[in-house]
């Protein structure tokens, strides 16, 4: 046994350790300042094709030597966050950072603990894409919200405004998806306001955006009122009840429309069938024989504890039609406004019917509400309107 033990121990001592020395490529150390040599997508494993240009959150492949021990990288003078970054000596991966610049050097920088260099390298400016306004009936003295793309990254570069008559308006407020702008105290209904901007600081690529204010011009059925029959009418079936409420009617914290709506509310099982019709003389709202430019607008406003449910499609069509659109809130997934009004922008066209286009002519439209499941209603609907497709002119 003795014998056995040495013999064991004499074959320990031949082991080789072979990790002894080694240094992990990831901690080599550099022996002068970074050099850069090349910048590709990850995904060109072969280094075939190099890139002088990249997409903001794109992850990246810097090629060179030196590139250890980073201590940061920066693209037009936004630092890349060092936790999504892999080095080695001869090559970085790194995530172009998210944020918006104020500076549009189309630079690189990458600084370790040996020096610094440089690199061209251009991120396009990212679109900005308005959607329009959160709601359009908003009071005078209160925010009025714009909703869309990439508005934090045109505020900081300083190539964003609001004006109206010529008089320009601060901007209180920006996220990466919306804007907020004071409506001064006393400005009228149906005033325009507009969004200007420059794509990529481009001034031959000047745009402007309308923002409606109260845009009262083109109400359909106006206050509601059920007095007169020869001016308008209301016509029910179905299991729901609608009234014509005002602003009073709203609980505490709800903007005030400054016009009736109607508040529908009712208790139904799946597929009741609903209708509310109104009628009126129609407005002159345009040339509606093309009605692919118009659309048809309203207010909505939900109780936080009665949302639109997937289940609540509504839809609409003129003179009792064929033809109808349904509306599904929030593209299908159901909306909830907490007790807030917004604008919701329908297409005209497929609900729309011949002879609706004639100013003075009696006309109706209906609203069908058949619920394809159990579901208990408390939602108003007011303002109806219909209104020109806003298109986005290059200036």
């Amino acid at each position: 046994m003795i014998s056995a033990a040495l013999t064991a121990l004499v074959g320990c001592n031949d082991i080789v350790n072979y990790d002894e020395g080694y240094v992990p490529m990831d901690e080599l150390p550099n022996t002068g300042a970074p050099v850069i040599t090349a910048i590709y997508q990850v995904a060109d494993t072969g280094l075939v094709n190099p890139i002088t240009e990249g997409q903001m959150g794109e992850m990246i492949r810097i090629v060179g030597s030196n590139l250890n021990h980073v201590q940061s990288i920066t693209f037009n003078n936004v630092e890349a966050d060092l936790a999504q970054v892999y080095t080695y000596s001869t090559s970085a991966n790194v995530v172009i950072p998210s944020e918006p610049s104020s500076a549009q050097d189309n630079t690189l920088v990458y600084t370790t603990d040996m020096g610094t260099a440089t690199f061209g390298f251009s991120i396009p400016f990212p679109t900005l894409r308005v959607d329009g306004v959160l709601c359009e009936f908003v009071n005078a003295g209160d925010s009025m919200t714009v909703l869309g793309e990439n508005f934090d990254f045109y505020h900081l570069a300083d190539n964003l405004s609001v004006t109206a008559d010529d008089a320009s308006f601060p901007i209180a407020a920006v996220t990466r998806n919306s804007l907020k702008v004071v409506v001064p105290e006393g400005t009228p209904d149906n005033t325009t306001f507009y969004l200007k901007w420059t794509d990529n600081g481009d001034a031959a690529l000047a745009q402007a955006f309308p923002l409606p204010f109260r845009p009262t011009a083109h109400l359909l059925y106006g206050d509601f009122d059920l007095s007169d029959s020869g001016v308008m009418q209301m016509a029910l079936d179905g299991k729901w009840q609608v009234t014509v409420e005002g602003d009073d009617a709203l609980t505490t914290g709800a903007s005030a429309l400054g016009h009736n709506h109607l508040h529908f509310t009712g208790t139904f099982d799946a597929w009741d069938w609903n209708t509310c019709d109104l009628s009126c003389n129609m407005i002159d709202a345009g040339d509606l024989s093309n009605p692919d430019a118009y659309e048809f607008k309203f207010e909505v406003l939900t109780p936080a504890n009665f949302p639109l449910t997937e289940a609540s499609t509504l839809q609409f069509t003129f003179n009792w039609g064929t033809e109808t659109y349904t509306w599904k809130p929030g593209d299908g997934q159901g909306l909830n406004t907490h007790g807030q009004w917004q604008t919701v922008a329908l297409p005209l066209t497929p609900m729309a019917t011949a002879g609706m286009s004639d100013p003075g002519v009696w006309q109706s439209l209906r609203i069908i509400f058949q619920p394809s499941a159990a579901y208990q209603a408390d939602f108003r609907l007011g303002n109806f309107r219909i209104e020109r497709r806003v298109e986005l002119p290059t200036q």
